[in-house]
């Protein structure tokens, strides 16, 4: 593990003088450390509060980022930008799941099933909240009103009933039920948000800096 930590810094200091043509074989070269980084820490690493501190964060990196992300499509999308999708999904690194799941083109409620609502895509949002909740109940003084929390927007979120959305394709008039769902969505991934980094920020708070607690709540 540390070898391997040793290795991406190395990489990082020689990338840094790379020239624009040569980043493809960094970040590639970077995609391999981090991925064999990620093997060790899931075979090689006991199960104790450092590896929880370390599943905790990833988990709350790619749920906000995840929000963030999954925003940009909760809007309707002009012709132009309609290779966005494509691109989200291979971020989420979900192009395989969305193919085995749909054979049509792409398309933007698809899109936000696979990366938002699949409970069984491990980078979906609602795989991030589940893991999420079940994880921060592992830790030591563990707050039950910030788990409850937890778990009541992951119940939110499943609530959420993408077949009555209406997305317009580009170009086409919108549909009235289908805009007002589409900001709803927007609001509540707006709010999931500002919740995720609450939470974490209120973690390391409590088990490292001690400093104030911040809202955990959507108003449940």
């Amino acid at each position: 593990m540390t070898f391997l930590i040793g290795q991406l810094r190395e990489t990082v200091e020689v990338g840094r003088d790379t020239q624009f043509l040569g980043y493809p074989t960094m970040l590639t070269l970077w995609l391999q450390l981090l991925s064999a980084f990620s093997g060790m820490e899931s075979e090689n690493i006991n199960r104790g509060v450092g590896w929880l501190f370390l599943s905790i964060g990833r988990r709350f990196e790619r749920a906000i980022n995840l929000t963030r992300q999954l925003r940009e499509i909760t809007k309707p999308l002009a012709e132009q930008d309609w290779p966005l999708l494509e691109s989200l999904l291979e971020v989420g690194d979900s192009s395989m799941a969305y193919r085995s799941r749909y054979y049509t083109t792409l398309q933007p409620l698809a899109v936000l099933d696979v990366l938002m609502a699949d409970e069984t895509n491990p980078r979906s949002l609602d795989f991030q909240l589940a893991r999420l909740a079940d994880l921060y109940e592992m830790l030591p003084r563990h707050l039950p009103s910030e788990l409850l929390a937890m778990r009541d927007s992951l119940s939110l979120l499943r609530g959420c009933n993408l077949r009555k959305l209406r997305y317009p394709l580009p170009g086409a008039a919108k549909a009235a039920n289908g805009a007002d769902g589409l900001s709803q969505l927007e609001r509540f991934l707006r709010g999931l948000e500002q919740l995720l980094r609450s939470w974490s920020n209120n973690l390391s708070s409590r088990y490292f800096s001690h400093a104030r607690t911040l809202p955990v709540t959507m108003g449940l």
